[in-house]
């Protein structure tokens, strides 16, 4: 799906799904004052009240208020509103804050206070456990924390600054126990990447090369992530072509997010998408690596799981054998029997 951006500085800075739309947000002009436009997109080939659509055609068109950077959005469907992470804090009241949304007027509901020393850099909501997963700005460390419902921290996963390449980061998306989020690479000259953080292991255990498979792109910035199902995942990216349009492109892809010694396969984008999307290394390149003692807890256990089937296989070798030496024994007093009957 491709969409024009509309302002002439106009950047997608995140984007969020919700049961009927996918949902982006346009920063119309940073720092300017100017309302941002927010969009909605048909997800499915029916609208919310069962009537056919066109599927990625624009349902809904709001620009009332500034939301300053907009770097994050996240969708509750509990309270169907929006979280939004306005990253910067040009009014000075909005230093830590969020604003809220209502996900199905996308207008703007009230404000919400979760810090006074950071801004909110990313965000995402997590059904399963009906908590919100921020990332913090560089006062903070780019650290990730959980949020109750309410907004209240209750843990804090620790600071993540120089865990990847470049020097800040996108909208995050939550899958599970992991952290799916874009570093900021533009203009480094190094591609783009996506990271995925263990919730519960507190550390980066992927770091991989996207390729896009742009055609006549001379600019591109990989900006916001969602979760549409299990596994599959929403990709958006805003791009300059060779005659200087610009626009808003989304990917559907496959993240792999289960780690052993290799990453797992990344999904071919859909046809319904104009373009395709795969990530091209097939290992990670910050895998994780087992310790010592549990390398050597591993070696101790298969060595003493080695001698239990050995002593099995050896009762299990003398129980046949005592089996066949009966067997004989019940043969050859059969046999003695019948002769002894046979002289009678």
């Amino acid at each position: 799906m491709e969409d024009d951006l509309e302002g002439p500085q106009g950047i997608v800075q995140s984007m969020c799904v919700t049961e009927d739309y996918i949902i982006c947000m346009e920063n119309y002009a940073d720092g300017s004052g100017e309302a941002d436009i927010v969009k909605a997109y048909y997800r499915n080939d029916t609208d919310e009240n069962g009537n056919p659509v066109e599927r990625y055609t624009l349902a809904k068109r709001v620009q009332e208020t500034d939301y300053e950077h907009a770097n994050g959005m996240a969708y509750n469907p509990n309270t169907h509103e929006i979280a939004v992470a306005l990253y910067t804090s040009l009014n000075p009241e909005n230093r830590g804050a969020v604003y809220l949304m209502d996900a199905e007027t996308l207008q703007y509901k009230s404000r919400v206070q979760i810090a006074t020393d950071y801004n909110i850099l990313g965000i995402d909501y997590d059904p399963d456990t009906d908590r919100y997963v921020i990332q913090t700005d560089a006062a903070g460390g780019y650290s990730f924390k959980i949020l109750d419902s309410s907004f209240q921290i209750v843990e804090d996963l620790g600071q993540y600054a120089g865990t990847a390449q470049g020097e800040n980061f996108q909208d995050l998306c939550v899958s599970g126990d992991y952290i799916i989020n874009f570093p900021l690479t533009l203009n480094m000259g190094i591609g783009d990447y996506i990271n995925v953080y263990s919730i519960s292991r507190r550390m980066l255990v992927s770091e991989s090369q996207l390729d896009f498979q742009f055609e006549n792109v001379i600019m591109d910035e990989p900006e916001s992530i969602a979760e549409l199902e299990p596994g599959v995942f929403l990709a958006a990216v805003n791009v300059q072509y060779g005659d200087g349009r610009r626009a808003i492109c989304l990917y559907k892809t496959m993240v792999p997010y289960a780690f052993d010694a290799t990453m797992g396969e990344s999904g071919d984008g859909e046809e319904n998408t104009d373009q395709n999307v795969e990530n091209s290394s097939e290992k990670s390149k910050s895998g994780e690596k087992q310790s010592k003692s549990e390398k050597a807890e591993k070696q101790t256990s298969n060595h003493r799981l080695r001698n239990a089937l050995r002593i099995v296989f050896c009762i299990l070798l003398v129980l046949a054998a005592a089996l066949l030496l009966y067997s004989r024994h019940v043969a050859l007093e059969r046999e003695r029997r019948r002769k002894r009957d046979r002289a009678r």
